[in-house]
């Protein structure tokens, strides 16, 4: 399944250049993973609420070229299972003429209380599993 999601950039977002800063693709990353996860009737609010977080274990970026102020940008985002513990997204994202970046996060499952690995909740992983194939 690939998950399409479209972001204005925003000036708040961008450099001297006008051009959006190279940090602002981590924050636009994670409102499209929680997008991803709301496609799939998944709540990141509720995931929390029965113990579970999904934070960031390893992060990739590679940039290709700029995005510039109000440019809408496209995220077109697979996910892959890679355990019962371990995900990864990974987005290609373009503008209306070109791909500008790509990314990979890698997310581990933790329980809320001791903040250790663990096994995602089957609903969660049900719900991935279907998505990535």
């Amino acid at each position: 399944m690939v998950h399409k999601y479209d972001l204005r950039v925003r000036y708040s977002d961008t450099d001297k250049m006008q051009r959006l800063h190279h940090a602002a693709y981590v924050e636009y990353l994670e409102v499209v993973r929680i997008e991803f996860l709301r496609s799939l009737g998944i709540s990141y609010d509720a995931l929390e609420q029965s113990g579970y977080l999904l934070p960031v274990s390893k992060l990739r970026l590679n940039y290709r070229q700029g995005a510039r102020y109000d440019e809408v940008l496209t995220f077109e985002t697979r996910v892959a299972l890679d355990s019962r513990v371990r995900l990864t997204f990974r987005s290609e994202i373009r503008t209306a003429d070109a791909e500008i970046a790509t990314a990979e996060v890698e997310l581990a499952c933790i329980d809320c209380v001791q903040h250790r690995p663990c096994k995602m909740p089957d609903e969660l992983f049900e719900a991935l599993q279907n998505a990535s194939s």
